[in-house]
């Protein structure tokens, strides 16, 4: 493999609009090879999980079982990931807000 890699997908109407067709191209560093590959379109991944997500978002309809298995495994992990994310961003929010608060209270005035 010459470590270019060029794919192509072409994706569906969703209730957002037409998604338009998008040509992807992965360049791996030399030498490394992907902890997983596409079995539909031969995208490199660089954890299964990722590969996981991709086969459920991008090609669900040709999914075997137990790769919507693997997907709802994924998306449900990367959920609560994000919701943790989502929270931590909150209190940094929160924090920030206070500071500049008591900051502009107690100092400035």
């Amino acid at each position: 493999m010459t470590g270019r890699h060029a794919t192509t997908t072409g994706e569906a109407a969703d209730e957002e609009g037409p998604l338009l067709e998008s040509a992807v191209e992965v360049e791996l560093p030399p030498g490394e090879q992907p902890a997983a590959r596409c079995p539909y379109c031969d995208r490199p991944f660089p954890a299964e999980r990722l590969r996981a997500l991709h086969v459920g978002k991008r090609h669900p309809d040709a999914a075997t079982a137990s790769e919507r298995e693997a997907y709802e495994a994924a998306y449900g992990t990367e959920s609560d990931e994000l919701f943790v994310y989502h929270l931590k961003v909150i209190a940094g929010i929160v924090v920030l807000v206070f500071t500049i608060a008591y900051t502009f209270a107690f100092v400035l005035m």
